[in-house]
């Protein structure tokens, strides 16, 4: 009995050994799809800087956690997830401290709609490249006059170049 499974534990062994190489096999690809697919789908799409931006990502702290927010840090606009849609808002006014090249209070508005946005910012850590948002919140308020609060965290990042 023990000699089997002395020889049972040789044929995984090389067979774990046998599939380290180059080769990808169809477990491995399993894998990779299933971490793609644990990406949640819901929030604004992806968003890509051009050498030299910065831009500021939010998400949502509620679950399902959401991308919320983003703005470039020259653009003087933002994308933000209002009712399941993504909402292009100018920005209104801005104060507070100085937080990379965005301002740690910031209100957007769309005119047409009537509603607005108010980010409040409490910066984090310092990364290469950027810093995290430890916390702060998004004020949503629409054209009746409603508000929604959101806890947000994330990050200011640059694009090198």
């Amino acid at each position: 009995m023990k000699s089997l499974l002395m020889m049972a534990a040789a044929a995984v062994l090389v067979t774990a050994c046998a599939g380290t190489g180059g080769s990808k096999s169809a477990a491995d690809a399993a894998e990779a799809a299933s971490a793609i697919n644990t990406v949640p789908v819901e929030g604004l799409p992806p968003q890509r800087l051009e050498p030299g931006q910065c831009g500021l990502f939010l998400w949502g702290m509620s679950a399902p956690r959401r991308f919320v927010f983003f703005t470039e840090g020259t653009a003087g606009k933002a994308l933000v997830l209002v009712n399941d849609a993504a909402v292009s808002m100018p920005m209104t006014t801005a104060g507070g401290e100085v937080f990379g090249q965005f301002l740690t209070l910031m209100k957007f508005e769309a005119a047409d709609t009537g509603s607005s946005v108010t980010v409040t910012i409490n910066p984090g850590e310092a990364l290469e490249g950027g810093q995290r948002v430890d916390s702060g919140n998004i004020l949503f308020k629409d054209a009746e006059g409603w508000e929604t609060v959101l806890p947000i965290t994330g990050v200011r990042a640059c694009m090198p170049g």
